[in-house]
């Protein structure tokens, strides 16, 4: 996992040339011109979603894993909380992987380590991080944030 500032993407850099491409696409987007729906980078090896939503309370969080992709999520506007936990340690999956959808869905556990993603901020999800976005920070609020995906 990577968890940091859009203005440090410089430092990772070279890390992986899908993601840098990503980072440097996301730089162009603010709340004054932010789009709707999906915009393909690489067709369906490189794209991203303009999500906007209203976060929700952890209680109804669902932890989620993949295999053929990795997440880029940039917050564009408003903030929200992930938990990040280690996809083996899981303790209760309640739907097995499934390649169709690209996802392992699993109980959000106490454990799981709270980000704060707030507007400016990105974090890089790899396979083996399992992840609740969406979640509250203090009460629910309504983000536009991009969801990159970078097929692996």
């Amino acid at each position: 996992m990577i968890f940091d500032s859009l203005v440090n993407a410089k430092q990772y850099k070279g890390l992986n040339a899908k993601i840098d491409k990503l980072l440097e696409e996301a730089k162009k987007y603010t709340s004054d011109n932010y789009p709707e729906g999906v915009l393909e980078l690489d067709g369906k090896d490189l794209y991203m979603i303009f999500a906007n939503y209203e976060t929700h309370d952890r209680k109804d969080a669902v932890v989620e894993a993949h295999k053929q992709y990795i997440d880029v999520m940039y917050m564009v506007e408003g903030e929200e909380t992930i938990y990040v936990k280690q996809t083996q340690d899981i303790k209760n999956i309640t739907k097995e992987y499934d390649a169709e959808i690209d996802a392992l869905l699993g109980d959000l556990d106490d454990d799981a380590v709270p980000i704060r993603l707030k507007a400016g901020s990105f974090v890089v999800l790899f396979p083996q991080d399992a992840h609740s976005p969406a979640c509250v920070v203090d009460a629910p609020l309504n983000v536009k944030k991009i969801i990159g995906k970078v097929r692996i």
